[in-house]
């Protein structure tokens, strides 16, 4: 660790100490940039409140896959991040949240500046693609060997090493789910800031998740093998059992058991009562967010072994000649493409006839965030030009986009609604499992409380596949190919929840008067 005065000298010398840092961990250059004027802006903040000669210290940690950089000065609480406003607290506790800001933590009469810069990484798309291609020659080498050598290599290699793998997921997924549940609710800061700025926005989340997550189930439907006959009481029972069964017994019971469902209702209580005490519960939201740091580490380092997952089980289905996962999930692909095309359309037209706009220089308008979305898979990559472009393009009012924009990148999901539905119905077909009435109602509740609770890192979706498909009676066979088509998937999938949350911003910004209407009606 290493002490600096806050001269300007020793500012310069800090920021180029970050960006030689962030340089060497392969941090992207834009990333790299905005992070030292970040820096340059806090430390002249503190500057001016402590003076030149209070004493500022400077860690840069890397350990494994994570990174980090703390800044640490003794004195009176001071946030050099708020500009005392509840929008602009609430815009900085959910940006700090899912990376794209730096973190203030008070504690032991210091001020922390915490940041987690996110790294450029290798296309997953790519790595997933290598794996597929030499699980195909391993398992094709793997088939022509004798049957003894064949069963001995998956009984006592490829399978043991999958159930491996798969029970840390499973052993990672439900504390992960639930701490990104309670820190997005922790990060609206107050009740206040909740009540006055976040409700109208939040309830036209929920409302139209609730609506997209109907329309594709109801939409997908004649994709599949439904069975027009399969909704008996019996199976309506199921359903109002799921329901039911997301309130616990007790509140440590889902910690133990591992339901998923429980522990996201445990979370949204627990994260309310605590909004709601918030003024003594500094320290709790810091510890949240510290836990949630651990997990989301180890998650990464899991994340990074995905592909080898992918080898594993493909070269067992290939080497046992079990193609047929494999070659059906084309369909899974097509139907989720086409309902995140459906849907966008829909929307797209809606908002340009309601707003008395052309719908080809809407989209014009959106166009540039959802095409680094689609490019990168990364909601963080289009932050910047989403909230420009929403605010200089569609006229929303800058005061709501600097805590909308934040909070619908962490909650809205239509995209991965989608994705959910097309794969478990895809693959309950291939597996034989009755698609009935029941079963795509247990679908639908399941998908849209994931879809709240999809962590945002890397690999957070394949978290809820394996949640999603225990809730279904889909078998843990079939990982390999839905982390495979997920990775896929999430190109489209991530410019569908940027692009469709910007349309849908477009509503709240004119029900909170907060639309200039000329600006987006405006050629651009």
């Amino acid at each position: 660790m290493e002490q600096y005065c806050l001269t300007n000298i020793s500012i310069d010398l800090i920021c180029e100490e970050i960006g030689e840092f962030l340089a060497k961990c392969g941090v992207d250059r834009r990333e790299l940039l905005r992070a030292k004027l970040m820096y340059e802006e806090v430390l002249l903040e503190y500057q001016a409140k402590f003076g030149e000669e209070a004493v500022i210290m400077l860690r840069c940690i890397k350990r494994f896959y994570s990174t980090k950089i703390e800044m640490i000065i003794a004195g009176e609480p001071f946030n050099p991040l708020s500009q005392e406003s509840e929008e602009n607290d609430l815009a900085q506790n959910i940006l700090a949240s899912i990376g794209l800001s730096p973190a203030w933590i008070y504690k032991n009469g210091r001020n922390y500046i915490v940041f987690i810069p996110k790294k450029r990484p290798m296309s997953g798309t790519v790595k997933m693609a290598v794996a597929v291609v030499l699980s195909l020659i391993a398992g094709t080498a793997l088939s022509f060997l004798p049957d003894g050598i064949k069963t001995g290599v998956n009984e006592y290699l490829l399978t043991p090493v999958t159930d491996a793998f798969m029970g840390l997921i499973s052993a990672v997924s439900g504390p992960l789910i639930f701490l990104s549940v309670l820190g997005s609710i922790c990060a609206m800061g107050n009740m206040e800031t909740l009540s006055k700025i976040g409700s109208k926005t939040v309830k036209v989340i929920l409302l139209y998740m609730s609506l997209i997550g109907i329309a594709m189930t109801v939409l997908g439907i004649p994709f599949f093998q439904v069975e027009r006959s399969g909704g008996d009481t019996a199976g309506l029972s199921q359903v109002l059992d799921l329901i039911y069964d997301i309130v616990p017994g007790n509140f440590f019971e889902p910690f133990i058991t591992g339901n998923t469902m429980q522990l996201i209702f445990i979370a949204v209580v627990l994260g309310l009562a605590m909004l709601v005490l918030s003024s003594r519960m500094s320290n709790v939201f810091s510890l949240v967010d510290q836990f949630r740091a651990i997990i989301q580490t180890i998650m990464s380092g899991l994340s990074s072994m995905l592909p080898f997952l992918i080898f594993v089980l493909f070269t067992g289905m290939i080497s046992s000649g079990n193609l047929k996962l494999i070659l059906n999930s084309w369909k899974m692909l097509l139907v989720s493409l086409l309902l995140m095309a459906v849907y966008l359309i829909l929307n797209l037209l809606r908002v340009a006839i309601r707003k008395k706009v052309s719908p080809a220089m809407l989209f014009k308008k959106i166009c540039p965030a959802f095409l680094i979305a689609l490019t990168t898979a990364s909601s963080a990559a289009s932050f910047t030009t989403n909230t420009r472009d929403s605010n200089l393009r569609l006229g929303i009012d800058e005061k709501l986009v600097s805590f909308g924009i934040p909070l619908g990148q962490v909650l809205f999901m239509p995209g991965y609604i989608a994705m959910l539905f097309a794969m478990e119905a895809g693959f309950a077909e291939v597996c034989g499992i009755p698609i009935t009435l029941p079963w795509l109602l247990i679908g639908l509740v399941t998908n849209l409380l994931l879809a709240f609770a999809i962590p945002p890192v890397p690999g957070g979706p394949a978290m809820c596949y394996t949640i999603a498909f225990a809730q279904l009676g889909i078998p843990m066979e079939v990982m390999g190919i839905a982390i495979a088509v997920g990775t896929i998937i999430d190109y489209p999938a991530t410019a569908c929840n940027v692009s469709g949350w910007q349309l849908s911003l477009i509503d709240v910004a004119d029900s909170l008067n907060m639309l200039d209407k000329e600006v987006l009606q405006k050629d651009c």
